[in-house]
């Protein structure tokens, strides 16, 4: 399998170890999710579902930043404490991204590894890389960006480009591009209880360090896989780098992967535009796999826009592939509940074997997920057409069933799927019975025997080879 390697600015093939060590930066919990929050879930999920497919064991880490200068804002001004404002929007992102399919994870907090922050921070103070500022109510502690050599090497920026992105200029700084590792405690901060004791007085951590911390504690340095949306990778993912590379004197990280943003019409999500399209909002119109089929509908290395129209358009895409799971499924339950006999084609496995040939392809070149969606529908309307016009046999239909099956879940669609049931020889009478009513034209009786099968929690469908039945 290819990736992009933001660090290397090509792709590269994966070179892994049975167990891949995986780290995703989560969320700044002061807010409900939006659907950019849900494509960087998704995206890296799918992946590790991949990776998984392929034999791997994934430790896959999400930090979740609980402390943090808009949480303190949020909580002062709701009156509350910054680990209640944390605490909910944490547990809404978690529902959320459950809707979404995607799997648990190893879920650090800034805040349960504050002895660990600390002592970093004083290792990259004692080794020159970062400066104490002392001030009336604590010290700040800057990293000294001059003082490792390869920083700027992830986003490639040139120096230049570095010294005109730094928002926050400060005279106490020994550089423009210093940034904090720990700040003195400050009123808004006491008022929002979000103070920690340390060696240079109360204060809480800066927002990078908490990474670099977390990654090393649950994955060691180097592990195999960072991933995160684009906008991380400056400053945050910079100066991730920066501090494990200095702290430790080893690359941190094999391979650096970025998913781009979710665009509305055109235009980037931002609150001053007033176009955050929240995650549970999208769940309140829509299934949370029509959510996930549409986030991985564009390659996770380009933009997607996001509409109605758009949405409306999963939607009947993520339908037609559930249906024909579905109409595969029905007709292996008719032959084993002797409804019909199978018959000899085994058109439909050789398509299964084409469709798996191509979605592997796909997902082997950087996770290609448009393509591998494309493989899908390509299957999808070979095996309806075979299941119209041809008696397949009944291994063929298991082995397409499972092909398919298992393919989607990598994608994560249709995990929860419940197979058709096998009737047992009672209803199996029934519905024979009602074939013969239904081509008497006696369709009272008929649809009597429909209900009946409804109450048994069955729905029955007419097709042109004879009665298939779903669950209600």
């Amino acid at each position: 399998m290819k990736v992009y390697n933001t660090l290397t600015k090509q792709k590269e093939e994966l070179k892994l170890e049975r167990t891949v060590r995986m780290y995703v930066c989560g969320i700044t919990a002061y807010d409900y999710s939006h659907i950019g929050h849900a494509r960087c879930a998704v995206v890296f999920d799918t992946l590790r579902r991949y990776l998984e497919y392929k034999g791997h064991s994934v430790r896959y880490v999400q930090n979740f930043t609980d402390v943090d200068d808009k949480i303190v804002k949020r909580a002062v001004q709701e009156g509350k404490s910054f680990k209640e404002i944390s605490d909910y929007f944490i547990s809404a992102y978690l529902e959320d991204i459950k809707k979404l399919n995607v799997k648990e994870s190893i879920n650090p907090r800034v805040t349960e590894n504050i002895d660990e922050i600390i002592s970093a921070v004083s290792k990259l103070v004692e080794k020159g890389y970062a400066y104490v500022v002392e001030g009336e109510n604590g010290s700040d502690i800057y990293f000294h960006v001059p003082a490792l050599e390869s920083y700027g090497k992830l986003s490639g920026m040139s120096l230049e480009e570095l010294n005109r992105h730094r928002i926050e200029p400060d005279p106490r700084k020994k550089d423009v591009k210093d940034f904090a590792l720990w700040k003195a405690a400050k009123e808004e901060d006491v008022r929002a209880k979000a103070v920690f004791d340390s060696p240079w007085g109360k204060g809480r951590p800066g927002w990078h360090i908490e990474c670099s911390v977390m990654a090393s504690k649950y994955l060691g340095i180097p592990f195999d896989i960072h991933g995160g949306g684009k906008d991380l990778i400056f400053p945050h993912h910079e100066n991730e780098r920066a501090q494990s590379l200095a702290l430790t004197g080893v690359e941190p990280v094999r391979y650096w992967i970025h998913n781009d943003f979710v665009r509305i019409r055109g235009e980037k999500m931002s609150k001053s535009l007033g176009n955050i399209v929240r995650i549970r909002d999208v769940l309140s119109k829509y299934e949370g796999e029509v959510l996930r089929y549409f986030l991985l509908s564009a390659h996770y290395r380009t933009a997607l826009d996001f509409s109605e129209e758009a949405m409306e358009k999963c939607k009947r895409a993520y339908e037609y592939l559930k249906n024909t799971l579905e109409a595969i499924d029905m007709e292996i339950a008719a032959i084993k509940s002797g409804i019909y006999s199978a018959g000899e084609s085994n058109e439909i496995a050789e398509e299964a074997r084409k469709l798996e040939r191509d979605f592997l392809a796909a997902m082997d070149d950087d996770l290609n997920t448009p393509v591998a969606f494309a493989a899908l529908h390509t299957f999808a309307n070979s095996a309806n057409r075979i299941l119209k016009e041809s008696n397949s046999s009944l291994p063929s239909l298991e082995f397409a069933f499972e092909t398919m099956k298992g393919l989607c879940s990598i994608l994560g669609l249709f995990d929860s799927y419940r197979r058709v049931p096998v009737l047992s020889k009672e209803l199996v009478e029934l519905v024979k019975e009602r074939e013969i009513y239904r081509k008497e034209r006696n369709f009272e009786k008929a649809d009597r025997i429909r209900d009946r099968l409804r109450e048994k929690g069955y729905r029955l469908i007419d097709t042109p080879k004879g009665t298939r039945w779903r669950l209600v």
